[in-house]
């Protein structure tokens, strides 16, 4: 058995632990200096609530430690409550250090809202509380072409007034986090109609911008898309209910900038499917599923053969088509565009290059470039190395390009359009009329050849307004040097009204359905 007990030795009070002695004084600074340094590691581990319970400790035995000095009229235990106070201060220190630390790994730099960590770390908290209410995903659309117009700076102003906006509307009701660089989320309560909401932050977001920069008045406007996603209803995990959101963000693109589209199961479907023409995508080349079919282009005049646009499309084993409209959607959400553009090049110039060379006429044989292709600052490289490796002359090549290819990164596609021009290689403007190509914008494009949409053909018959537009189109195009050419005629009586318009070239159905190479080249001996 140990004994413990207390004594009074030559006047000072001592602790006996078997037979050992150890001075009072000496056991409480032990325990003391042991309580310290547990509260400065609690504060390092929990630095919200390690610093309160620790404050209330170190306060505790400060204070018994000061009445024993008053009490026993002594200055021996004064060490004690300085160490007590320094801790204090280390405490606090340490606190503030390790807190500022974590806003900030929280915290994006442009905006000072959350960060994609600190908006999933409430999120998920959310979740686990099992509490419900809606996640917003928000995209920026022209953003790139504010930092290419304006300059990065004030891009990152935009961004900063974005989230301001959004922060002043959602309130108390929500948060709001900065996810990408143009890209947005807001984690709004269930008490609120998020629909609503949106719809009327919309119109804010909307709203002009004015900037100063060097003295030149900015006036900014920006377009974006809007997905909602509820929560526990569409997902009970943070990541399914992110890619929930941006289903519906994806589809609200599709029906135009400033819109919203709220998550449902269809949409899951869609999803889904978009996965399963992605991994055919990534099979096509090895597998074979991609062919080439090519569209005649024809002088209206004469019915002259001017060219072919080439198509892609995709074939099954099992005989099953997929219709571009379904697989270029989902390549262009990734760098899977990049190789469908590649591939299409390198067979169309291989493909053609003898034919195109031995044919009496020049034959202008055109290709479809994504709006994300024709951006890239190494596509004209790469076009040059195509050209270069299948012998087939920049002449006879036509690079068919969007209005939406100027929504973003405007700057590179012109310098892109206008080296490829320099090659000799032709650049045609697709669906002319249905986007939002200014007049000044176009004046100073060095495009050959403007393509008319089928939509505005099929009104062709429906009164002289209708004509009377594609006319001015036409004299538009030949006003700037370009040749026009009309897509998706498909009757006899389209060609009849065409021949009295300003306009170059048809294409379509009337004279001639896309076809294989063989029948191409046929066309063109």
């Amino acid at each position: 058995m140990i004994f413990i007990g207390m004594q009074n030795r030559g006047g000072a009070d001592m602790v006996q632990i078997g037979r050992g002695f150890i001075p009072l004084n000496s056991l409480q600074g032990t325990i003391q200096t042991f309580t310290f340094m547990l509260c400065i590691l609690m504060s390092c581990i929990e630095c919200y609530i390690g610093p309160r319970i620790s404050y209330f400790l170190v306060g505790f035995m400060i204070m018994s430690t000061s009445m024993r000095m008053i009490m026993g009229k002594t200055m021996a235990p004064l060490p004690g409550v300085l160490n007590g106070l320094l801790t204090v201060v280390a405490i606090a220190l340490i606190g503030h250090l390790l807190r500022s630390a974590k806003k900030k790994s929280i915290t994006d730099y442009a905006t000072g809202k959350l960060n994609t960590v600190g908006f999933l770390e409430i999120l998920n908290k959310k979740i686990k509380d099992k509490k419900s209410g809606s996640l917003v995903y928000y995209q920026v659309n022209n953003f790139r072409s504010i930092n290419d117009d304006y300059g990065h700076d004030i891009g990152d102003r935009v961004l900063r007034i974005v989230s301001e906006r959004m922060a002043g509307m959602v309130g108390k009701d929500g948060i709001v986090g900065r996810i990408g660089g143009s890209e947005f989320a807001i984690l709004l309560n269930d008490k609120i109609d998020a629909t609503e909401l949106v719809s009327r932050m919309l119109k804010v977001l909307n709203e002009k911008m004015v900037f100063d920069k060097e003295g030149i008045h900015l006036d900014c406007y920006i377009e974006g898309n809007a997905g909602i996603a509820h929560f526990p209803k569409d997902a009970k995990d943070s990541n399914i209910l992110f890619k929930c959101a941006d289903v519906a963000l994806m589809t609200s693109l599709k029906n135009g900038s400033n819109t919203i589209a709220v998550f449902d199961e269809k949409m899951l479907s869609k999803m889904n499917s978009d996965k399963e023409v992605e991994q055919l995508i990534k099979r096509a080349y090895d597998e074979k599923y991609f062919y080439l079919e090519y569209q005649p282009q024809y002088s209206v005049s004469d019915k002259r053969l001017r060219g072919f646009e080439s198509l892609i499309r995709m074939k099954l084993p099992d005989g099953r088509r997929i219709s571009p409209a379904e697989f270029i959607p989902v390549a262009e959400k990734s760098n899977l565009i990049f190789s469908i553009d590649e591939y299409v090049l390198d067979f169309v110039t291989k493909e053609f290059s003898k034919v195109v060379e031995e044919a009496k006429e020049k034959v202008t044989i055109s290709v479809n470039i994504s709006a994300n292709g024709i951006s890239r600052p190494e596509f004209v490289s790469i076009v040059e190395n195509c050209l270069k490796k299948n012998n087939f002359k920049a002449e006879n090549l036509e690079v068919e390009i969007t209005e939406y290819s100027f929504d973003d990164s405007q700057e590179q596609t012109i310098k892109n359009i206008n080296k490829l021009k320099e090659m000799g290689v032709q650049v045609a403007l697709d669906d002319f009329g249905t986007g939002y190509a200014s007049l000044g914008r176009l004046m100073n494009l060095s495009v050959d050849l403007l393509k008319i949409d089928k939509s505005l053909v099929d009104n062709i018959e429906k009164g002289e307004v209708n004509r009377d537009f594609i006319n001015s189109i036409g004299s538009l195009g030949h006003l700037i040097d370009c040749k026009v050419i009309l897509e998706g005629v498909e009757t006899d009586s389209q060609v009849e009204y065409i021949k009295e318009l300003d306009c170059d070239y048809i294409q379509g159905y009337v004279w001639g359905k896309p076809m294989s190479f063989e029948n191409a080249a046929e066309l063109i001996v």
